[in-house]
């Protein structure tokens, strides 16, 4: 055979790294920390609530924070064909206040100042397969996992598949 020729063979034949490559919209980290995702806001949004809390709520108290759930295009595609999430399979939480009586707005609420960015990540090298992580309303670019005590125990109780709330994301209970 000519050398071209395997030079071009080669070219052609992709090389196994040990593993599937990891989706271009996956998670980027430094070192221990996840970058925040560049982008996510183009991503499919899977839920959005009002004022849903962890908490009893006071009867006559503001409604709460806006909560809008973003998820990476690659692990929504493959949730809706599998029901399952893959390894880089990342959220993205925005909480935004709820602002009225603005420019016309006389009743009703709207999404207003930015006040939360989060994300949480499916890991496999976590010990419970995920991490979260908050960037301080976006001042960071990048963010050490929660200590697992923050998220964890609640996500694993009550996340309907996979340690995920997809009970309130109506584009995953389709």
């Amino acid at each position: 055979m000519r050398p071209w020729l395997i030079s071009i063979v080669l070219a052609l034949v992709p090389l196994d790294a040990g593993g599937p490559t990891p989706a271009a919209d996956g998670p980027r980290f430094d070192g221990d920390k996840l970058v925040q995702p560049a982008g996510y806001d183009m991503w499919p949004v899977v839920g959005a609530s009002l004022g849903l809390s962890y908490s009893q709520r006071v009867e006559g108290s503001d409604p709460g924070t806006f909560h809008r759930v973003y998820v990476n295009p690659t692990a929504y595609a493959t949730f809706r064909g599998t029901g399952k999430f893959p390894n880089g399979t990342i959220f993205v939480l925005e909480l935004h206040e709820a602002a009225a009586k603005t420019s016309i707005a006389q009743g009703g609420y709207f999404e207003g100042r930015r006040v939360g960015l989060e994300a949480s990540v499916k890991d496999s090298r976590q010990k419970d397969g995920w991490a979260y992580y908050g960037f301080e309303n976006g001042a960071l670019e990048s963010a050490k996992a929660f200590p697992d005590a923050r998220c964890h125990s609640c996500h694993e109780a009550h996340g309907e598949v996979d340690s995920v709330f997809v009970q309130f994301y109506p584009n995953l209970r389709k």
